[in-house]
């Protein structure tokens, strides 16, 4: 192993051959990479405001004597 991976990778147990070794640090690699791709993909797609709710802009039309000036005072609609 690369001195500059024995602080990132260290065997616990047995005696693994180097192309054990190598497969490890591919799969691990394509981990790491995967996961950077959909963090870069999930912060480079900002939300769109067309899909706002209709309902989320205003309170309910209620109808009804009085209900226009009503409308104006809180508390009495």
């Amino acid at each position: 192993m690369s001195d500059d991976l024995q602080h990132l990778l260290r065997v616990e147990a047995g005696s693994p051959t180097p192309e054990e070794l190598a497969a490890v640090v591919a799969v691990l690699s394509a981990a790491v990479a995967e996961a950077n791709e959909q963090a870069a993909k999930a912060t480079s797609q900002p939300k769109s405001s067309w899909n706002r709710s209709a309902a989320m802009l205003r309170g309910n039309v209620v109808t009804g004597f009085g209900q226009w000036t009503a409308s104006t005072r809180p508390g009495l609609d």
